[in-house]
C-alpha cells in the first residue's frame, strides 16, 4: 500500500532547524515535553533526593580529606595512640560515604529506568497518533528506522542523561566544598622575591582553574568531531540492522531467485559504511585519549610541584601539604570533569539530537505540506459518500494528479462501486485519499462516520499474539464469541485455524498472503461496517475463494457498501465504476460529467 514520496521542504526546514538546533534548545524542547507529562513529580523526586545524597557525600569527602591531613601528621609524630584514633575515625567515615553511596547508586538506576520509560512513552504518543506512523516515513532521514530511536537511542540518551546529571551535580558540589578549603591553604604556599616573602590570594585556586581550562580547551578542539561521528555510526548501525532483519523476513524469496550473492553483497555495502565511520571515531577517540590521559596523568605531579614552595619554606607541613594536594586534586577534579567526560558527552549529544529531531519531525506532521492545497473532509449527515471536483496529488514530485473524470459523485449506503484506472500507485492514492492518509490535493470528500468504515490494503496487518486477538483486531478478543470467530474462519476457508484461535504465533510469516487477506476479510465479517473500501485486498485470491468472499456482500453483510480499487467481482456486483485519470497539474478537465453504470 506504501507509495514512495519525496519529503515536502516545509517538515525538511523543520527537521533540519531541530536537528541544527544547540544543546539547549534541543534541552528546552525535552523539558517542555517533560513539563506537561502526568508523571513529571515522580520524575522531579528522584533527582532531589540525588541532591541530598550528593550533598552529604560532598560533606564526607571534605572531612575524609582532613583525616587525611590529621593521618600523615600522626605517622609524622610516630603517634600510635593517635594512629589508632584516626583509624576509627576513618571506619566512621568510609562506613556512612559507604551508605550514601549505594543509596546513590540505587537512586541513578532507578532514575534511568524512570526516565527511559517517560521518554519512549513520549515519544511513542506522538508517533502512533492518528496517521502519523504512517506519514512519518515520508519525512526523510528523520523517519528511517524509528524502531532504533524509541528504543536504543532512548535508552541510551536516558541512561547518559542521568549518569552525567548525577556527575555534574557532584562536581559542582565538591568544588564549591573544596575551593575554601584550597583558598585558605594557599595562604601557606610563600614565594621570596629580592629577600621578602609574599603569597598570591587563592593562589592554589587560581592554578586548579588554569590546568583545568587548558585541559578543557584541548579536548574540546580535539574532540568535537565526535558528535558528528557518533551521530552518523548510530544512523549507520540501524541501517544495517535493519538491512539484515529484511533478509531474515525475505530469506525464502531470495534463495527461490538464487540471490544470496545480491544480498551478502548489499549487505556488505551497509556494513562497509558501519566500519568507515567507526574507524574514523576509533581515530577521534585515540586523538582525546591523548589529551585526556595526559592531563589525568600530570595531575599526580601539578599540584606537589604548585605547592612546593609552600612546602620547602616551612610553612606547610607534610599533613596540611597532602591536605592541599587532596583540594587541589578534588577541585581541578570537578573543573576537569567536561574533559574526562568528552567522549561521552559527544555520544550523548548524538542522541539527544536524534531523539529531539524524530519527535520534533512527528510533531511537525501536522504542517506537512503546509504550502499545498488540501482536500477538504468532513462527515456527511446522511451517512453518504459525496466527492465533489476531487483531485489527488500524486506523491513524489507532486506535479501529477489522480483526476476522477465525474465532477460529482453520490454514493448512498449499499452501493457497490469500482475504481479503475491504468496505473496501480493513482488508485492507492485514491484509496489512502478516502482513508484521510493522503489529505493533499483538491476538492471535496463528505465521508460517513469514520466508526461505520473499515479500510482493507493489500497486505493486512496481523499483530503478534492468539489467532482471537488478530482476527478481533483492533478490537479487544473478549468482544467477540469463540462461535463467531470459529464461523467467520469458516466462512472465508480458514476453517482449519478454527481449534487454533488461542494459539500464539506470528500469524504473517505462518500464513501465506491469500490466507492473511482471508484473515483480514474475517474481521469484516465480525465487526460489520457499514461502509467497506478495498485496495486490492482479495487480489491474491484465486477466483473462485475470490468469488466466495464477494460473496458475503449479499448474504451476511447485506446493506453493506463497497468501493474497491481491486479486481473485477462477477458480472453485477458493482453499480458503479469510477475511472481515475493521472494528469500534470495543470491540465484542465476535459471530460464532461459522467457516471458509468452497470446494471
Amino acid at each position: 500500500m506504501n507509495v514512495p514520496a519525496k519529503l515536502p521542504q516545509p517538515v525538511a526546514t523543520h527537521i533540519a532547524d531541530a536537528s541544527s538546533n544547540g544543546v539547549w534548545a534541543q534541552l528546552l524542547i525535552m523539558l517542555e515535553a517533560l513539563k506537561g507529562s502526568p508523571r513529571k513529580w515522580v520524575l522531579i523526586s528522584l533527582p532531589a533526593g540525588s541532591v541530598v545524597v550528593i550533598s552529604a557525600i560532598a560533606v564526607g569527602q571534605v572531612r575524609l580529606n582532613q583525616w587525611q591531613g590529621a593521618l600523615y601528621d600522626t605517622l609524622v609524630q610516630r603517634n600510635f595512640s593517635g594512629f589508632l584514633h584516626q583509624t576509627t575515625v576513618f571506619l566512621a567515615i568510609v562506613s556512612a560515604l559507604l551508605a550514601l553511596v549505594v543509596a546513590q547508586t540505587w537512586l541513578t538506576e532507578v532514575g534511568k529506568v524512570r526516565l527511559r520509560g517517560w521518554l519512549v512513552r513520549d515519544v511513542m504518543d506522538e508517533w502512533l497518533r492518528p496517521k502519523r506512523a504512517y506519514l512519518f516515513a515520508y519525512t526523510g532521514e528523520s523517519g528511517v528506522n524509528p524502531d532504533q530511536r524509541i528504543h536504543e537511542d532512548a535508552r541510551h540518551l536516558s541512561e547518559l542523561s542521568v549518569d552525567f546529571g548525577n556527575g555534574l551535580l557532584q562536581s559542582s558540589l565538591l568544588l564549591i566544598s573544596f575551593v575554601g578549603v584550597l583558598w585558605g591553604l594557599s595562604s601557606q604556599v610563600v614565594f621570596n622575591w629580592d629577600g621578602k616573602d609574599f603569597t598570591i590570594p587563592g593562589y592554589m585556586v587560581w592554578c586548579a582553574f588554569a590546568y583545568a581550562s587548558v585541559g578543557s580547551w584541548l579536548t574540546w578542539w580535539v574532540g568535537r568531531p565526535l558528535i558528528q561521528l557518533n551521530a552518523d555510526h548510530y544512523a549507520r548501525e540501524a541501517a544495517f540492522r535493519t538491512a539484515l532483519v529484511r533478509v531474515v523476513e525475505r530469506a525464502e524469496a531470495i534463495v527461490l531467485y538464487r540471490g544470496e550473492a545480491d544480498e551478502r553483497a548489499w549487505l556488505d555495502d551497509k556494513f562497509n559504511a558501519v566500519q568507515i565511520v567507526a574507524r574514523k571515531l576509533a581515530g577521534g577517540v585515540a586523538r582525546l585519549t591523548w589529551i585526556t590521559s595526559g592531563h589525568g596523568w600530570l595531575a599526580i605531579l601539578a599540584p606537589f610541584l604548585i605547592a612546593a614552595p609552600g612546602y620547602f619554606s616551612g610553612r606547610l607541613s607534610l599533613g596540611a601539604l597532602m591536605i592541599t594536594v587532596g583540594a587541589f586534586n578534588q577541585v581541578q577534579s570537578s573543573l576537569r570533569w567536561f574533559v574526562d567526560n568528552f567522549s561521552r558527552i559527544a555520544d550523548w549529544r548524538a542522541t539527544l539530537g536524534r531523539v529531539v529531531t524524530m519527535r520534533e519531525a512527528l510533531r511537525a506532521l501536522e504542517t506537512l505540506h503546509e504550502n499545498e492545497s488540501r482536500i477538504d473532509f468532513s462527515e456527511h449527515p446522511e451517512q453518504k459518500l459525496v466527492l465533489e471536483h476531487v483531485e489527488t496529488f500524486l506523491p513524489g514530485s507532486l506535479v501529477e494528479c489522480a483526476v476522477l473524470n465525474e465532477e460529482r459523485i453520490e454514493l448512498c449506503p449499499g452501493e457497490h462501486v469500482q475504481v479503475i484506472g491504468d496505473v496501480t500507485a493513482v488508485k492507492t492514492t485514491f484509496f489512502l485519499a478516502l482513508a484521510g492518509l493522503w489529505p493533499w490535493g483538491r476538492g471535496t470528500i463528505s465521508l460517513p462516520p469514520r466508526d461505520d468504515m473499515m479500510f482493507l490494503p493489500r497486505q493486512p496487518y496481523l499483530p503478534t499474539g492468539s489467532l482471537r486477538s488478530a482476527i478481533a483486531y483492533p478490537a479487544e478478543a473478549h468482544v467477540f464469541s469463540d462461535e463467531a470467530m470459529r464461523a467467520a474462519l469458516s466462512r472465508v476457508e480458514l476453517g482449519h485455524l478454527a481449534d487454533d484461535l488461542d494459539r500464539k504465533a506470528t500469524w504473517e510469516k505462518e500464513l501465506s498472503l491469500d490466507e492473511e487477506q482471508a484473515l483480514g476479510f474475517a474481521r469484516v465479517l465480525l465487526h460489520a461496517p457499514k461502509w467497506v473500501f478495498l485496495d486490492d485486498a482479495l487480489g491474491a485470491m484465486d477466483p473462485k475463494m475470490r468469488a466466495s468472499i464477494m460473496s458475503t456482500f449479499g448474504q451476511e453483510l447485506a446493506g453493506t457498501s463497497v468501493v474497491s480499487t481491486g479486481r473485477s467481482a462477477e458480472n453485477g456486483f458493482y453499480s458503479k465504476t469510477l475511472h481515475l485519470r493521472r494528469l500534470e497539474r495543470q491540465e484542465k478537465r476535459s471530460t464532461p460529467l459522467s457516471v458509468d453504470a452497470v446494471t
